[in-house]
This record gives C-alpha cells, structure tokens and sequence, in this order.
C-alpha cells in the first residue's frame, strides 16, 4: 500500500525551515554538495552542470515539480526570501551551487581543485566552521529540524518500501530522518553544528501525516510573491529611484546638492512610506532624523553614555542606584532595527547636515562596523557598545519601558551573547550642504558610501509641473521594499564577499540575462574602471578594490530592480549603461578634489574617455602632466558601448561643470 507524506505535513516542514535561524542559501547548497559526495561515493567531486550526480542531488533536494522554468527548483530555508519565496529558476543548476560555493564564505568549508569542471571536496576541520556559514546569529530563532528537512526531502515519494513494519508516526519520521542522514551522509558533528533533532508526530487537518495518496507540489509549496515588485497591498506612494537602489547597494548614501533641493525630503519620504507600508508589522517609528550639530567632536551624541545621576532605579538584590545610561535616539533605533520581529524591515538613521561637524570625530564607529559587518557576525567580538554599558542599556530599558521592542533587544543580545552591531536591516542616509559653515569629507567617507547630488531647478519646472520628480525617477513603496530586503538579505547572508567582484554580475541571471550577455556587460564595467584608473591615479586619486566591488554590485542591483519593476530583458539590455553612468558618478567622481596645477587637464580627459574617445581623439582621452608625461587611453583600451546614443552622460555632464570650474576658480571638488 502506497504511503506519502501529506501536503500539509510538507507545508509544516516548509514552514519551520523557512523561519529557522538557517541562512537563505549555505544549509542548501551544503546538502546537495554532500548528496553528491554520497551518491558518488567519493570525497572529491564535480558540481557542475554536466555532472549527473550533482543533477541527481539537486533534483532530489530542490525540485519543485511545479513544470515551470523559472520555478523550477525550492530552497525551503529560503521561504522568507524577498521577491522569489524560495524558488529558483532551471538555471540554478548553471549558476548556483557552483557559483555559491566559490564564495569567501565558503573558504573554510570547500576546497575547489583548478580541474574543469572543478572538483569540490570538505576542508580540513570544515565542520567546526559550519554553524558560523549556515546559521543567523539571531538566537531568539529556531534552529532549523532535521526531521523536518527529512519530510521535505522525501516529498511527493512512495514510503512504503521505506517504512515497512513501521504504523506509528514518530517512528515514521524517525525512520525517515534516519534514512535521510544515511542518503545525504550527515556526519554527527555536522549534524549537531546546525540542527535541532528533535520530531515533531502531530496530525495535521489533512488526514496526515502520512496518507495513500500523492499530493500536489502546489497543494504544499507557497504561492510565490505578490506580482513583480509587489510585496504586500500596492501603495500609490513614489519616492527616489536613485535613492533606493544606491541603499540596496550600499546601506550609506550621502545626498548633497544646494540647500532646498529636497534632499531631507527624498529620505524622509522614503522612511515614512516604509514606516505606513509596515504599520501592521511594527511598533514604534524605523527612522530617526538625527539634527547634526557643530559641537559634535565625540561619537557619544550618537552611541549615549554613563550618568551617575539617573532616576532611581531598584536592583535586583533590592538595592537601589541612581546609575544610568543616557540612551539616545538612534541606540533606540538600532536596537528596534535589531529585534527579531523586525529583521526584515528596512530602518533609517538619517542625519541632517552631516558635515556640520567632522564626520569621523563622531561617525567614526559607524564607519568601522558597516564595513566590519560584510565578513563578521555578532560573535566576533567588534561592538558598538561595550558589554558592560550593554548591560547596563538592558537594566534601565527593562526599568523605564519593559516589554519593549528595545528592551527586548537589548535583553536578547545579552542572553545570546551578541555583541551590538549594526543590524543588517539598518541604513544611513546623511544630507550635505557645502559653505563656510561646514567640513569637507575625507576619502575614508567618501569610500563608504554612494554619493548622490540633487541639483536645482528652474523655477518653472517645478512651479507648472503637475507632479514632483524624485532624484533618478520613481518606484513605487512597495517596490522600494522589495530592494532594499534585497539589500538586506545580501548582507545577512554575505552574497558579495566574493574574491573576484567581477562574478557579482552572475546574478544578472535571475533577470533571464544569459551568460555572454552578462560577460559583455562584466567586459564594459571592467573597461570603464580601468580607463577610470588609468586617468585619475596620475593625480593622486587611484581607487581600490572596494570601489571596484560596489560598482559591480551598483550596476547588478541596479538592473535587479528596473527588472523587478517590469522591465523586461530587451529592456535591461539596452539600459543597462545607465547603471554604469551612475556607478561612476556615485562612487569614483566624489573622490575628486584638487586644484588647478595638480589636476590639469584630466577631468576633461576623463569626460572623453567616457564619451568613447581614445587619445587620439577630439576630445582627448589623454592629457599631459608635469614636465612632459602623457597619460594616455590607446584605441584598443576606449570604451564602447554598442547599445547607448550618448555613453555615460551624467557622469561626463558633471566632470565638465566641474573642469570649467576648476578652470574659473582654480580650485574644484565634487560637492563644492
């Protein structure tokens, strides 16, 4: 007599999966690389698309069943996942496991042979650095089950031959997650790093758990997302494109431009549509607008500080103490940012007129843990506040407001021992004025953030328009969402902490680009960033690998989110090099600064190069420096992009305006 397990059973395994404390892709792909181990019977093998063992394992592991190319396959962990629900399109089999796997993360967990195809096998002592690759550090989550990654692995199948001479249903499950480690070739150390074994054998209202027929994949997998883009209930609300997508790249983004431009507007248009679009979800606002002032020389307007002189507050032992800790606006937010109710909802530090005070006297914390928190977790030891003032945080919230989200957090952080850092859910957004009253960024800033210049208008653009523009075009709130969880998702998992920053692109697939599509894509941005060095480090402004890496992730997140709005591929494909316009501008221009003599002519060689001159060129992409050295683009190094009319006009309009002022002036900088 056929036995399976019941629809309602799978969607109850689904279910504990997706809200367990296992990132979105790690657990996944480490199943189907040991899978593959086990049904090659080997401790080295290929995981490629023209492996049948690899095949065998991510159909067994990841099929959805569904007949759909771009629900082909279903990552259960990654249930919660924003826009794709878990799924996977066909080419996950191309692009994925292999891809994941060749990621820093991974480094301690697989050793890749220079083979072709590569040959993956486990790292010396790999699962002592399992947890740390597959698990969140937010403890209030439950692990993820290993029974129930049993009954997903045995989805849709005839147990009978499996379960012989067994009727009740924990040993069924029992039998099955048994015969689930055996198939997979969990060892008992992998399986203590990141599961929890015990079984849960409760009925479910289908007749379950077990039943004699098979179910219907779509009677147990999720409805994927709402429609492209579409998180929840549409809300009519637009805010700035340009703003979205530089935060779902980078979660800091400075705006400059002249005073009234609209800069504090954009920010907090976009926080507060979030903040109605999560109303249900929520307690208490997920923005602060933070006033910087010129006295601010300390990070402690920021982080708070010890007070002897605090309200009176009883002790445990039945003592009392007037210490205290001032507890400021944005250690409030963070902590609520930090709350595991809300670690999928964007919040907002938004700080105005940043540059009031020097940035690094009282950011400079904040600096150090956003580019901390891409490859460490919150047991690394590096935390913006210290344990002891943490626990001191924790006493006056409990006291003052129990039962908080912020109490709850602080609470949680110390029972988990989590250090406080900043939550990937958490982005910046600071406001800029130059004039006299005000400091110029340095580099280090500069290098950490995308910088995005409003500009004024006309009087009579604004005065007749029946609508307000937003910086860089619109997208609707709910759209918005679904980029910056993104964002967020790519830092909790650390998608781009890849060695080459180049294979970013790669997930271009996820917008039906093919793979020499993508590599004529990836071939431009790598032209455009070497032309761009070529010309700048002669005057002292070479960049490094970060910006190298946030253009590509610029220009991927870019796309991702003209695709989730409804472009289609034809579309992507003849755009595409407005996302590289406003890479450069946002990331590599700001850098520039200098005077006359020691700048010369290299912004308007700069403005050719992206153009598509060479030095031969007029314009010229070259220029001279000193006594006589040429700085030069050949022909066989200018940029040519095949689908644009005018290549990298934004970029080249503001390296223009600030070549004729340099020349007016004698001096120039980006936000001057």
């Amino acid at each position: 007599m056929a036995i399976f397990l019941s629809a309602k059973r799978i969607e109850r395994a689904i279910g504990q999966l997706g809200e367990s404390r296992a990132k979105r892709t790690p657990l996944f792909d480490f199943m189907i690389v040991k899978r593959t181990m086990a049904i090659k019977g080997a401790a080295s093998v290929a995981i490629a698309e023209s492996a049948p063992a690899f095949i065998q394992a991510l159909e067994e592991i990841g099929a959805a069943g569904l007949g759909r190319d771009d629900h082909y396959y279903f990552n259960p962990f990654a249930l919660r996942e924003a826009d794709k629900t878990g799924y996977r399109p066909r080419r996950y089999r191309s692009n994925g496991t292999n891809s994941t796997i060749s990621g820093t993360p991974w480094r301690d967990i697989i050793v890749l042979s220079s083979d072709s195809p590569r040959q993956a096998s486990l790292a010396s002592g790999y699962d002592t650095h399992l947890a740390a690759l597959a698990l969140t550090a937010n403890k209030a989550k439950p692990l993820p089950n290993l029974t129930e990654a049993a009954v997903w692995y045995w989805r849709g199948q005839d147990l009978d031959s499996v379960l012989t001479g067994i009727s009740d249903a924990a040993g069924r499950l029992e039998r099955l997650t048994d015969e689930f480690v055996a198939r997979i070739g969990f060892t008992a150390a992998e399986i203590a790093a990141v599961f929890d074994t015990s079984i849960d054998d409760g009925a479910t209202d289908d007749g379950g758990p077990f039943v004699s027929s098979a179910p219907a994949p779509q009677d147990y997998l999720p409805v994927k997302s709402l429609p492209i883009g579409v998180t929840k209930a549409e809300n009519p609300a637009e805010v700035s494109f340009a703003l979205v997508t530089a935060l779902a790249a980078k979660n800091f983004v400075i705006l400059t431009g002249p005073s009234g431009t609209g800069k504090s507007r954009a920010a907090l248009k976009l926080a507060e549509g979030l903040q109605r679009l999560h109303a249900d979800e929520v307690q208490g606002s997920i923005f602060e607008l933070v006033a910087v002032g010129p006295d601010w020389t300390s990070p402690k307007r920021l982080l708070g500080f010890r007070t002897p002189f605090g309200k009176e507050r009883k002790l445990p032992d039945g003592t009392t103490t007037h210490e205290s800790y001032e507890i400021t606006d944005a250690i409030r937010l963070i902590l609520r940012a930090s709350h595991s109710d809300a670690a999928d909802i964007p919040h907002f530090l938004i700080f105005d007129e940043m540059n009031l005070s020097h940035v690094e006297r009282y950011f400079a914390p904040f600096l150090s843990l956003m580019e901390a928190a891409t490859i460490l977790d919150a047991e690394s030891g590096l935390s913006l506040i210290g344990g002891d003032d943490l626990k001191l945080i924790a006493a006056v919230l409990e006291a003052d407001s129990p039962g908080s989200r912020e109490a709850e957090a602080a609470t949680a952080m110390l029972n988990d021992g989590r250090d406080f850092i900043l939550p990937p859910n958490l982005f910046f957004v600071g406001t800029v004025n130059v004039d006299e009253t005000t400091y110029m960024f340095s580099p280090k800033v500069l290098d950490r953030a995308h910088v995005i210049e409003l500009n004024a208008e006309r009087p009579s653009a604004y005065l007749g328009a029946a609508t307000r523009t937003e910086p860089g075009g619109i997208i609707a709130i709910a759209q918005a969402d679904v980029a910056l969880k993104r964002g967020i998702d790519a830092r909790e998992s650390q998608k781009y902490a890849v060695a080459n920053p180049a294979t970013i692109l790669d997930s271009l697939a996820d917008a039906g680009l093919t793979a020499p599509e993508i590599d004529t894509i990836r071939a431009a941005v790598v032209t455009a960033l070497d032309g761009t060095y070529d010309l700048v480090s002669p005057v002292g402004f070479a960049f490094g690998y970060r910006i190298a890496k946030e253009a590509f992730i610029y220009v991927t997140e870019w796309m991702l989110s003209k695709h989730a709005a409804g472009a289609d591929k034809a579309a992507l494909l003849v755009t595409w090099h407005d996302a590289l316009d406003y890479a450069m501008l946002q990331k590599v221009l700001p850098k520039i600064h200098g005077n006359r003599r020691a700048l010369g002519d290299s912004l308007r060689a700069l403005s050719a190069f992206y153009a598509g001159n060479d030095s031969g060129s007029t314009p010229s992409a070259g220029y001279t420096l000193g006594l006589g050295t040429k700085v030069e683009i050949p022909a066989a190094r200018k940029l040519t992009l095949a689908e644009a009319t005018a290549q990298l006009p934004q970029s080249r309009q503001k390296l223009d305006t600030m070549h004729d002022r340099l020349q007016a002036t004698g001096y120039v900088s980006f936000v001057s």
